[in-house]
Order: C-alpha cells, then structure tokens, then sequence
C-alpha cells in the first residue's frame, strides 16, 4: 500500500488507498453504518440474530447515540476530539469485543481480559484497546462521561449470556489512541476551520459483477497530456481509439500551437472515419485543455543523463535548457531552470516545485541574477525536462490572451488559484481578447485554495483536484480528505471535478498499474469526479495506448459498483430548496429515468445549462445533448455521462 515509501514519500494514489482502506463505507454517520451492518447481519431481516449478537450490537447502538451529534459543526459547543462514552467489555476469549466492533462504534472499546494473549490480539481490531484492569477507567474520567460496560449475566465475562449497562463516571473521557492532531494552516498561520461537508459513498458490488465482464459505455471522461510518447498522428490516433476525451496542452514540450493543430487535423479525420464506419447520426467532437503554470519552467539537461540527489544550486538559464548540463560531484550540486527571470520572481522562503510537486525546493539565498541556493526538503531523484512550479507567481496572460482565446480552444487550467479573484481576473483576461465560451478549470494547490474553496467554486466553471502540489502544501495523509471534500461539494453545486496526479504513474514505465493505482482510479469514480487525467503516462510513458485503455476500463468498472437511486437521493437532499424550476424539472426528469430504467435522457439545448442540470443528479443512463453548437458539443467532454451530438440548423 505505500511501498514507495521505502525510498521516497510515495505517491498520491497510496495515500488515497490507505485512507480508502480505512474510512467508513458511507457518510451517513455512525448511526447508519450501524443499521447497514445490522440489515446484513440479518439478510434483511429475514434471518433472525443470535440473541448473544443482538445484546452485543445494542452496546454499540449505544454509544451511537451518546456520541453522535448532527448539529452543524459550526455551532457546535463541545470539540469534536472530546469523546462522550466508552465501551467497556470484560470478556476471555475476545469474541464479544470483536462482535461488538463488527458494528463499528464511534469510541473506544476498552478489552478487559486477564488473558495476555487476548489482549496482544485486541491490537488487530477495529476501535479495541487492551486494558488489565477495570478500575483504570475511573481515573480518566470526569463529568459527564459514560461507560457501557458490558459482561456476563452472572458477573464475568461477555462471551455468554452478556448483558449490558451504562455507568456516568465523574470525568471526562478521552481517547486512549493517539490520533493525529495535524490541522491544515494559512499562510499566517491560522487553523482552517469549515463546516464539515457530508460525503456519500453509495457503492453495491457482487461476485457477478467481479466474475463477469462489463459491457456498455463509460460515463467518467479521461484527459491526456500531451509530450513527446505522443505527438505523432498515429498514436493521437490510437489514444483517441482507446478513450481520451480531452488532449492537455501545458506548454511544457515543444510547439504547443503546432501540436493542437495537429490534434485537429487527427479529430476531423477520426470524426469523419467514426461517422462513416458505425453510422453515426452526427460526428463526435473531442476537446482540447491549456493548462497555465505561470511561468514556464523546466528542468535542464543532466551530465551524461544521470538523475542526481538534490541538496542545491539553482540556476536560470532560460531557453539554453535544453543544453545546459546540471550535475553532482564532490563540491556542489547544481541544476538549470528553463524560466530566466527566476531570481527577480522568487524571494527567500519561497518554494519552487518540481516533477508535479513530488521536489520541493526552499530558497535559502539569492546569489546573484541567474544562481540562488535552495535546500531540498524530501529525497528524491530529479530527471531532465521536469516540469516545475512557482507558487504566487502570477499567470501568464498572453498564453491565454494569444493561444487559448485566439485558438478557441474549450478550456484553461489556472494554476495555484486562491480565491474568487483569480477566477475573476483570468475571465476578464479571456472575455477582452474574445474568450467567452473557454471554460476557466480552478486548480485546487494549496491551503488557501481549501479555505476558500466554496467562492472559488461558485465563481469557477470547473475544479482540479491537483494532487501533486497539494500534497506538498498540506500533510500528504490530509490528501484523500480534501479530495473527497472537493469532489462532493462540486458534485452538489453542479459543476465538473477532475481528479489529476499520479494516478497510474507507474504505467510511465510498465505495462500494467500498481493494485493501489488501480483502486484510487476507482475510488474516484465512486467519490463523483467527471474526469480522471493522466500526466507522464502519455506525455513520457512507454504504454501510452495501453494507460488510457486501462483507465477507461477501471472506470468502466467502478461505475457499475455506484447504487444510482443512493446518488440521486444524496445531491437531491443537499441541493438548496426550494430550486429554480429549470433545476426541479430536471432533478424529477433525473428521478423517472431511474424509476423506468431509461436508455437514454435526450436534451435539446443552446446554451447547455439543461444537460449540466440533468448531469448534476447523476442518472443512469447517457444524457444526449443536441445542439447546433460545435463546441457546446465538445464541452460535453468534461461532464460525467453526457454525449455531445451536433446537429446543422
């Protein structure tokens, strides 16, 4: 699960893979957790539960509703660290504390045994800790705090006959496992502090559907970055072939404008080869993304192509990267970046990012208008033409003024977006140079980007869930939880996620992905995200063709896992009421798609906002937006489960 960690960090889709080993099968809250388990237990209630289960599960029913509390959190009184109840269970083999933990109590549950052996063994399970002796829990305690304790009818043990009771102790009771008290801080230092954001996992999986292969279309949209693997128009052609939706442009190799009009000239003939081979009734349309980074910058060349170990000297040696040799001998360590202006852009404390994130680069010194020196701050190989970042620096506006508004092309992805300004700011960059319709994508980097995440949102056409700079601005472990937070609340407001970084990083170089790769790919899908992208896979990757064709088919898969009326319900109850009327129409639209187990939901539109209001809710079937608008047509690539159809007026 995070074997990269025997050398370095690892990687985004670890962490997320540990964090989805581990968190609860629903935000429901404990009470339903509790009831689900209970509902299986019992095969619907159609199987009667032994009595001893029955006593042992209402001890975690229990602390259920000591424990939960649905005020918002925001006027909440109490922190959420203080624990109001414990479970005490005195038993001699173990078996009732484990019956106990299978239905998932929010608190501990203290394992009282005068058995070593049973107590080393409490360490393997859910929520248990071993304690000797009883009489230790008094001492913890302080008003208003409660132990259910829960032993056997005669006195002893839990393991026959159990019974169960509830005592108030003179204390307060607080957890005896040491959780992680990591908080996420501003750049001045202050703890972020939101109200939490309810998310759903509504997953419904069976032996059938493992053993069986999928057949059918795929809802979620994948991007490709474009490099060198795959300039040629022969493998744009095989990507196109294996399932890309989006090419991303991020002016990290080569002619940017000569590659789109490549890209181009490949779609139309595709379009026209697709149209004539499986009559369509109108060609397909694929869609290209230019993805800012503020100023370009680049890694050089390294002496005889060797990676290095970095603790450092930096150097700006502009469009000479490409010749300029960095190394690492016995008296320094130094490396090329190809952005010239370095020295006069950054200050001491500043960060520069390298290889999406995975190097971060403290600036110690500037030497002098070309040198600085910075110190590594993780242990990581460097290779040549890393892409980089400087976070704060501004973007730049005649790539989107000059490329992205004169070439129309569908969408820009700002990097290290802040607040609602830096929307706001790259729109009025756009609108004066003729780029209304390209759709602004927020890039979620950083701290800041998290605490104001909600305006972003509002202002925004899309989010990025970047998790390569993110884990590098945030403790990596609180990854998955933003992630998941971000992907839910654009869920619920209607606009387009796409979750980014690493995700099958190790098919750069192998024919086939990590299994923790592959469960984050299908992690994501479950969590909601419109897009899945790929980086390095296609941009550098040896299995360009084969990387996209396994996401496609990951994503295929964990789409059939997904339980449709379980997310409809979700982002129908926490849609704001009462709704404009377009959006109640569409939600009622949405519902009798599932009740009648529709093929298809077909939308007429020109502007697009009837599709985006009917993809919001999630139906199962492929929503078809006809439109006379080509790239109306092509921003249906962004949009989980819509397929653009152009139609001539």
């Amino acid at each position: 699960m995070l074997g990269f960690l025997i050398s370095t960090l690892g990687t985004r889709p670890r962490w997320t893979d540990v964090a989805n080993a581990c968190r609860r099968p629903t935000a429901g809250g404990p009470c339903f957790l509790c009831t689900f388990i209970r509902y299986w237990a019992t095969k619907g209630s159609a199987e009667p539960m032994a009595q001893a289960e029955s006593i042992l599960s209402s001890a975690a029913s229990m602390a259920v509703g000591f424990n939960e509390d649905t005020t918002p959190e925001v006027l909440r009184k109490k922190s959420k660290k203080d624990i109001d109840s414990v479970i005490c269970c005195v038993t001699k083999t173990g078996s009732a504390a484990a019956l106990i933990g299978k239905y998932r109590p929010p608190c501990p549950i203290l394992v009282v045994s005068d058995e070593e052996q049973v107590l080393r063994q409490s360490g393997v399970y859910f929520g248990q800790c071993p304690l000797k002796e009883i009489g230790r829990i008094t001492k913890q305690g302080h008003a208003g705090s409660k132990v259910i304790v829960v032993h056997g009818s005669q006195g002893g043990d839990a393991d026959k006959d159990p019974v169960v009771s509830v005592n108030r102790l003179s204390g307060g009771m607080r957890g005896s496992k040491n959780w992680s008290t990591n908080v996420i801080l501003t750049q001045s230092g202050t703890p972020v502090q939101r109200p939490g954001t309810l998310s759903l996992r509504s997953t419904l999986t069976s032996l059938p559907l493992i053993t069986k292969p999928v057949v059918g279309g795929r809802s979620t949209k994948i991007i490709c970055t474009m490099g060198p693997k795959c300039w040629d128009e022969q493998s744009l052609s095989d990507l196109l072939d294996s399932g890309m939706d989006i090419i991303r442009l991020n002016f990290s190799h080569g002619d940017h404008k000569g590659h789109y009009e490549r890209f181009r000239k490949v779609c139309k003939r595709k379009s026209e080869e697709m149209q004539k081979n499986n009559y369509l009734v109108a060609p397909p349309h694929w869609a290209a993304l230019l993805d800012t980074k503020g100023p370009e910058i680049r890694t050089a060349m390294l002496r005889d192509h060797k990676a290095i170990d970095l603790t450092i000297i930096v150097e700006a040696v502009g469009a000479k990267y490409t010749e300029f040799e960095g190394h690492k001998d016995e008296k320094e360590t130094r490396i090329g970046l190809s952005y010239d202006k370095l020295c006069t852009s950054v200050s001491v404390g500043n960060k520069i990012l390298l290889a999406d994130g995975t190097i971060s680069i403290r600036i110690e010194e500037i030497l002098s208008a070309t040198e600085l020196r910075g110190t590594v701050m993780n242990s990581k190989q460097l290779g040549e033409r890393k892409n980089g970042n400087l976070p704060g620096v501004k973007k730049d506006i005649e790539d989107l003024q000059k490329f992205a508004a004169a070439h129309e092309l569908d969408y820009v992805a700002a990097s290290f977006v802040q607040s609602k300004a830096d929307v706001q700011f790259i729109r009025r960059v756009l609108d004066e140079a003729g780029g209304q319709r390209v759709k602004i994508i927020s890039k979620i980097e950083n701290a800041e980007g998290l605490i104001n995440y909600d305006e972003i949102l509002e202002e925004t056409d899309g989010i990025m869930v970047a998790r390569g700079d993110l884990g590098m601005e945030i403790p990596a472990e609180k990854v998955p939880l933003a992630q998941k937070m971000m992907i839910t609340k654009a869920n619920i407001a209607g606009k387009f996620v796409i979750t980014a970084t690493q995700m099958l990083e190790s098919m750069i170089t192998n024919p086939r992905p990590t299994r923790a790769e592959m469960t984050d790919v299908a992690n994501a899908v479950l969590d909601g995200t419109d897009v899945v992208m790929l980086s390095g896979e296609t941009a550098n990757g040896d299995f360009a063709k084969d990387a996209v064709s396994t996401m496609a088919a990951i994503c295929k898969n964990a789409e059939e896992m997904i339980s449709v009326g379980k997310r409809y319900d979700f982002i129908r109850n926490q849609t704001p009421k009462p709704m404009m009327g377009a959006e109640a129409v569409c939600s009622g639209a949405v519902q009798s798609s599932i009740d009648a187990n529709a093929k298809a939901i077909i939308v007429i539109t020109n502007s697009g906002r009837a599709p985006g209001m009917v993809s919001k809710f999630r139906p199962s079937a492929p929503v078809f937006v006809v439109t006379p608008d080509a790239q109306l047509v092509r921003h249906c690539r962004s949009v989980y489960g819509q397929t653009g159809m152009h139609v001539c007026t």
